[in-house]
This record gives C-alpha cells, structure tokens and sequence, in this order.
C-alpha cells in the first residue's frame, strides 16, 4: 500500500480495531489487546499493519491477530502470510488469525489459500466495499466514519454519502485543528474511489470557520436557557424549567450552524436534526424562513 494510505491507518489503528473485528472481520468482541514485542516484526521483510495478541474470555483462549490494509490485489500475498503466521507460530505456540483488508473499489482476487503435499495454510481476505457504508456511520468514532467513503454505497448519490461523512465527522469532532486533520485524511481516502474532487467541494461549502463552542450566539443561548430556566421554574417548579430553558438556549445556539448547512444543502433537514441532535420540526422551520427569505 503507498505511504499515504499506510499512514493514514496506522494513525487510526488503534481506534478502529475494534469496529474491524466486529462488523468487516466478524471476530467476537477482545476482553483486551496485548502488545506483540518489536523483535518478531523485525524478522520479516515487511512490518504487519497491525499485530497485536487478543484475549478473550477472561484471559483464556488467546490467539495473536494480524491485520493487514491492502490497495493492490497481490497476487503473492499468501506467501507473505505463510512467512508471518509460520514465524508467529514458532514465537507463540498459540493460533495465529490473519486477515486483509482490503480497500481496493472491487472485490480482491488474490490467492488466500495455499494446499501442497503436506501443507495446507489460508488467511482470509475482507472487501471493505462490501459492507455498507451506514454502518461505519453509526459510531462514535470519527476515524471509523472515514472508512464510509470506502464502502459499499449502495443506491445512494456518492454526493449524499460524502455528505452524511461530513455531518458525522462535524458532530464527532468540535475542535476545528482535529476536524481539519479527518478532512484531510476524508480527501486522500476519497481518491481510492475517484471521488476526492467532489469531497473537495462539499468540505468547501462546509461553515468550518463557526465554532460552536466558542461562538458567541452558543454563549448567549447557554445564558439564555438559565435564565429561561430560572424563570420557567418559578412558575412551573425550578428543576423542570430549568431542564427546559437549557434545552430551548441548547437548540437556539444551533440556529445559525443549521442555517449553513441547509444554505450549502449539506444533508438533508432529517440528516440535520439526527447529526446535531435537535427536534425535526426546528430544522424544518428555520428551512421555512430560508426560503421565505430567499423569495
């Protein structure tokens, strides 16, 4: 794999692994991940992606997980495995589970499986554009939201995923240094799909310069909901009112991000209220006075 994919998931390894395992990999859930010593990576040609030992069940039924991110359908790759799960073996004496992930945009061909006279051996390869892109979607992690733009599309415009990524990652990442460091990392994953100048152009439209936690109409909404509180609470009882006020300066602060995301059709009013977590009917009447203004 060139060095600026290979970088890009070594960076979010560690925060992906577990998505991997469970939904492309479809290994059970690892109890914890133990640290595979540099010496064995130095022994072999290549260093593994990822090499860690996985134990399972308080501690019993350990195996060492190899992973491995592929853009080019070698055709010599189970040779390479064989040469990594036979080292492996002899460190550890315990099963050795291999696998590729591949990000290539059509199903891999290479051989994963190798049987002569008196050896049989197989790792297993995993399509990434085989799984649909919704499912990395429904995360809490922004570096498995990248992975989206690899996946399976479905019936969807490549536009509208592009867009479901971009609202995902903006809900998962509130400091502009860190979101600005997944867009980068978006475009250069967007080009294995032919699709980094369309990704270019809607982080473009994005309202990347407002700062909802800093902004001053979010601090005025904060406000505005204690005294909302305050008041409602006198009235109603001060715990309720209080919740309540929060909530009503809480989606008020919203108002001028909505309105740039509707304005740069970023998603559309239901994507909006499930990504920044605010009623339907509030998007949908700021929409309403978009349009009434526009008119």
């Amino acid at each position: 794999m060139s060095q600026e994919y290979d970088r890009i998931f070594k960076e979010n390894i560690e925060e992906i692994i577990l998505p991997l395992a469970q939904k492309v990999l479809g290994l059970p859930d690892p109890e914890r991940l133990i640290e595979v010593p540099d010496d064995i990576q130095r022994t072999v040609e290549r260093r593994p992606d990822f090499l860690k030992i996985v134990a399972t069940a308080a501690g019993q039924n350990q195996y060492v997980l190899q992973l491995e991110f592929q853009t080019a359908d070698e055709p010599d790759m189970v040779y390479r495995m064989l040469e990594y799960s036979a080292l492996l073996l002899r460190k550890y004496k315990i099963p050795v589970r291999q696998f590729v992930f591949y990000i290539g945009s059509k199903p891999a061909r290479m051989v994963d499986r190798l049987e002569q006279e008196d050896l049989t051996f197989r790792f297993y390869v995993r399509n990434v554009v085989e799984t649909p892109y919704t499912e990395f979607l429904a995360t809490t992690k922004p570096e498995e939201a990248l992975l989206a733009i690899l996946a399976d599309l479905g019936n969807d415009a490549p536009e509208t995923v592009v867009n479901r990524i971009l609202l995902t990652l903006r809900s998962l990442v509130p400091g502009m240094l860190d979101l600005e460091k997944f867009l980068r990392q978006l475009e250069m994953l967007a080009k294995l799909r032919d699709l980094q100048d369309l990704t270019i152009k809607q982080i473009e439209k994005m309202p990347l310069t407002y700062d909802l936690e800093t902004d001053i109409r979010f601090l005025q909404g904060k406000e505005k909901g204690k005294q909302e509180g305050k008041l409602e609470g006198k009235l109603e009882g001060k715990l309720e009112g209080k919740l309540e006020g929060q909530q009503v300066g809480r989606y008020e602060a919203r108002r001028e991000d909505i309105q740039a995301l509707l304005k740069a059709n970023m998603g559309t009013p239901e994507q909006i209220a499930l990504v920044l977590n605010v009623p339907l009917l509030f998007v949908l009447d700021i929409q309403a006075d978009i349009t009434r203004n526009d008119s």
